[in-house]
């Protein structure tokens, strides 16, 4: 995880994100971030990127992703990807996909902050490249 000092892709600076290892060796040394040991910041996310992941404070129950690539056509993979299980939010219930932006609605609110990862799928079903 990187926690970035300068925008990219449509993160803003100041907010922990994980990208791919290589995506966030490189922005760490051209000086947009460093090492974090997370957890992602919670909250809605603004990305360009077509993969990620996105975190849900506790007691919370649904998470937005914008992303000007979306449609109410896309269709998504996600889960929760928490190392630690929660009390009560077990998976990702309902997935809503809108002109501009997904809504990932967990099972039930959680009980601590939780992680979901998330990717757009092509529609022969392979993961989109950024």
């Amino acid at each position: 995880m990187i926690l970035l000092s300068k925008a990219y892709g449509g993160y803003a600076a100041g907010t922990i994100v994980q990208l791919q290892t290589a995506v966030e060796s490189a922005l760490i040394a051209q000086g947009f971030g460093t090492s974090s040991a997370g957890p992602v910041t919670p909250g809605a996310v603004t990305t360009t990127q077509v993969a990620g992941r996105v975190g849900i404070a506790a007691a919370g129950t649904a998470v937005v992703v914008t992303n000007p690539q979306f449609t109410t056509e896309s269709k998504f993979a996600a889960y929760l990807s928490n190392a630690a299980a929660d009390g009560t939010a077990f998976n990702v219930a309902r997935i809503t996909p809108a002109n501009g932006s997904v809504t990932f609605t967990l099972n039930a609110a959680a009980t601590a902050a939780v992680a979901i990862d998330w990717m757009l799928l092509l529609q022969s079903g392979e993961t989109a490249t950024a």
